[in-house]
């Protein structure tokens, strides 16, 4: 009898987790089937948010633009800023011929990134401190939307609306 009970228990354990994985793996309601995101996958997206964030405070372009896919769509403040020479376009005018560290740290927080059909979703907060005086002073925050794909390079930036704390109420 105890060898039965082992086998039943094995059974529905393996069943259970069976069923676990394709649930995990398909987008509830949908049915549409959703490739599960790796542990490689979440570090890989995570450093996005640390590219754009140290692209920008130390107006280095290049690290700032290698967040992003050659057809991302930024949107920020309703500014739309659609695919690479428009970002970079938009580096030059916002550097404005200044490069090296700007006095300010963006620290991003709270992210949650989703598998979708098309690559993955996040939601992360933002901050933004001025760390030329003491103390640091926050200065802005807000959340990031963003959207990520798979490209040859790795994961990028699709899409990201940034919407700022103050115009979000």
């Amino acid at each position: 009898m105890p060898k039965v009970n082992l086998w039943v228990a094995v059974t529905v354990v393996a069943g259970v987790v069976a069923v676990g994985s394709i649930r995990a793996q398909t987008q509830e309601g949908t049915g549409s089937s959703v490739q599960a995101l790796t542990g490689q996958d979440y570090e890989q997206i995570e450093e996005l948010y640390a590219r754009y964030n140290q692209g920008s405070d130390f107006r280095d372009a290049e690290l700032f633009l290698s967040a992003f896919a050659e057809d991302a769509v930024m949107t920020r403040g309703g500014r739309v800023i659609a695919g690479m020479a428009a970002l970079r376009a938009e580096r030059v005018e916002r550097y404005a011929g200044e490069t090296g560290d700007n006095g300010r740290r963006h620290h991003n927080a709270s992210s949650i990134i989703t598998a979708t059909a098309s690559g993955a979703k996040a939601r992360a907060y933002w901050m933004l401190f001025d760390v030329s005086i003491r103390p640091p002073t926050p200065v802005g925050s807000g959340y990031y939307d963003d959207t990520f794909t798979r490209t040859s390079q790795g994961w990028r930036i699709q899409t990201r609306t940034l919407t700022s704390d103050e115009s979000a109420r």
